[in-house]
């Protein structure tokens, strides 16, 4: 089973797609356009923050570019560098579907911590998403708020306890389903989706289950998933 089946979305129905929250959200978004790609449609890899720029796809700041691109391509990155290197966006990323199958877009950052929630300028999502998928790394649990996740005074806000709690599958299931959170932002006609990442031990794993069952009971989808270390950030898949 392919990374959207897990997630139960549709390339050809959920085109436009924002990623948000923690741990996993680039390998994931690159899973998808690497999925997607196999199954013949175009893609278009974007922010509408910051990120990394994945090495092996190419890379352009002009929207107008994108059809040539995508013709040879099939899976085209379109940003702008900043003074720091890293991809701002470029262009209105729901303008791309007039050239593109699929939009996939990081949508907030969290600095490489597992777990965050967002400050008041996050995330940036298009109000024309087809879903939101926002993601959480399984190993912040057990861990204490001020060394494991992003905008920790956030997080302590959100749970309403002190910087040295210690996340329990409760609190990611609590983070990911909140307005405040994870679904801060997600209008009612986009589908919504939670990323369960790092399930590289029985222990996540159970973790992850327990997460997803919470989740469950509030109507939400989630998916445990883990990447390997050549499969994160998607440097093996293109």
């Amino acid at each position: 089973m392919g990374i959207w089946e897990t997630l139960q979305l549709d390339p050809k129905v959920h085109r436009l797609i924002a990623l948000v929250g923690g741990g996993g959200k680039s390998s994931t978004m690159y899973a998808m356009a690497r999925q997607a790609m196999d199954q013949g449609l175009r893609v278009v890899v974007t922010t509408t923050t910051h990120i990394l720029p994945h090495p092996k796809l190419p890379l352009t700041g002009d929207p107008a570019a994108l059809p040539d691109l995508l013709a040879e391509h099939r899976v085209v990155t379109l940003g702008a560098y900043d003074e720091r290197g890293k991809l701002t966006g470029a262009g209105d990323p729901a303008a791309c579907l007039d050239v593109a199958d699929v939009v996939l877009i990081e949508a907030d950052g969290a600095k490489l911590r597992p777990l965050k929630a967002p400050a008041d300028h996050e995330p940036v999502i298009p109000p024309t998403c087809d879903a939101v998928l926002a993601a959480a790394g399984l190993d912040s649990v057990g861990k204490p708020i001020e060394e494991t996740c992003h905008r920790p005074e956030r997080v302590c806000a959100l749970l309403e306890v002190e910087p040295d709690h210690r996340i329990t599958p409760a609190d990611v299931a609590a983070i990911l389903s909140s307005p405040a959170g994870g679904r801060k932002s997600v209008g009612q006609a986009m589908a919504f989706r939670c990323l369960l990442n790092k399930a590289d031990d029985p222990q996540r794993q159970a973790w992850g289950e327990a997460i997803g069952a919470l989740l469950a009971r509030q109507g939400i989808h989630s998916a445990i998933t883990y990447y390997t270390e050549e499969e994160r950030g998607g440097l093996c898949l293109f």
